[in-house]
């Protein structure tokens, strides 16, 4: 059974059409501010849509804004590292090289900083997380790669080791979360799962280090409540973590009709806090939600929980106390399919084997000035050096950053 707080934190179901812009709680309208937000800009810029030149991005995944306005860009096609200033233009691209590993297919894709401007960054490929010095120079390289199968992950030999990381999120001491998603280790029958360590930072002698923190992962119920999951964030108070669920499992909460969500843990012990974001909840069960396919990044922003809904091309906002959903941005982009689907345009097939092979040119066709997204993915807000406040969100498929002031968002709520 649910403790009765978690229902303090659910909001009301939306329909997945023209009725999603409604609240059937009986207070105001959900706000849709698709048509009143007009993006600051896309980086790369100019761009050139999916591909390797330093004006193209091929997957992108993930993003992080420092405090001077630039970002940084997990490229996972294209295997690098990509750092860009506010304008658009590519400062520096890391690859494999410039890491010193041999194995050229990092698959870079989780990226998060520390209140010090430290970077953080998963190499799915290599088993390794990457940390940067603020002038983005290497650092040290936490964790190991290992190959062993779900039962002994957790057993002591395999401490911090890592098969395919992919989501991370730094706490402001530069303590690490991690999601370890290896798919086909931890997957028995169709019930998804996957692995989490949390890397503990010390000094000594002006020197950092990080252990893998063992007590965390014997009270953590992260890998208990959640199934399949990557984007994290935390409060900033640094009490609660956030992850969000991709793959629900029905029988967790009596999801039947597999809601997505977004879970609330304790950031110390990764306890379940008994609050889900994104869901109703009627007989401690969940009824409905936002999420209908796949929620994906997370960022949080003074009282607001900020989440992408990748299928359907919106980027919601969350009351953190309440739980309620304010409002929402974007939507999902016309010429775009995913790589399950066909969606012919005009003799153009617009999926994403065709964006590939470059037959299918989406960033051409959809109009970030209005909000269109392929694929929303990864999400960074901060408040910049000059005071200024900037959400950036990852447009996968469009091949594209897209930049918002985030001010006049939140102002309209």
């Amino acid at each position: 059974m649910l403790n009765r707080k978690f229902i303090l934190f659910t909001v009301v179901v939306l329909f997945y059409s023209i009725l999603s812009s409604q609240d059937h709680s009986g207070s105001s309208p959900l706000m849709d501010l698709t048509t009143e937000v007009e993006p600051l800009g896309i980086v790369p810029y100019p761009q050139d849509g999916y591909g390797r030149g330093s004006d193209q991005l091929a997957q992108p995944d993930d993003v992080e804004l420092l405090s001077d306005g630039t970002m940084i860009v997990t490229d996972v096609d294209n295997n690098r590292i990509q750092h860009f200033s506010q304008a658009g233009e590519l400062i520096r691209s890391i690859t494999a090289d410039d890491l010193g590993l041999e194995e050229s297919e990092i698959i870079p894709t989780g990226v998060t900083k520390d209140s010090e401007g430290y970077v953080y960054v998963t190499l799915e490929g290599v088993g390794r997380i990457a940390r940067f010095r603020p002038d983005f120079t290497l650092d040290q390289f936490i964790g190991r790669p290992i190959t062993v199968s779900a039962d002994k992950y957790y057993q002591l030999e395999n401490d911090g080791g890592l098969i395919k990381p992919q989501g991370l999120i730094a706490a402001a001491n530069g303590d690490l979360y991690v999601i370890d998603m290896a798919k086909k280790v931890f997957k028995t029958g169709k019930k998804r799962n996957f692995g989490f360590r949390k890397f503990k930072k010390y000094e000594k002698e002006g020197r950092i280090t990080y252990e893998y923190d063992r007590s965390f992962s014997q009270s953590q119920e992260i890998t208990k409540v959640m199934r399949k999951s990557e984007g994290m964030t935390i409060s900033e108070d640094q009490t609660t973590l956030y992850i969000a669920e991709e793959k629900p499992y029905p029988e967790q909460f009596g999801n039947v009709t597999k809601k997505r969500y977004i879970a609330a843990f304790d950031l110390e012990s990764g306890r379940f806090l008994d609050k889900l974001f994104g869901v109703t909840i009627e007989n401690d069960s969940i009824t409905g939600g936002y999420f209908n396919d796949s929620v994906e990044g997370l960022s949080v922003f003074d009282e607001h929980l900020i989440a992408v809904d990748e299928k359907a091309g919106r980027i919601y906002f969350f009351d953190m106390n309440s739980g309620e959903c304010r409002g929402f941005l974007g939507k999902r982009a016309y010429y775009y399919c995913d790589d399950h689907s066909d969606c012919i345009i005009a003799g153009i097939n617009y999926n994403e084997q065709a964006i590939i092979a470059g037959e299918a040119l989406p960033h051409l066709k959809n109009d970030w000035h209005k909000n269109e997204l392929a694929s929303p993915d990864g999400i960074s807000a901060a408040v910049l050096k000059d005071g200024s406040k900037r959400l950036a969100v990852v447009d996968q498929w469009n091949s594209r950053i897209i930049m918002y002031d985030l001010d006049d968002i939140l102002q309209k709520f």
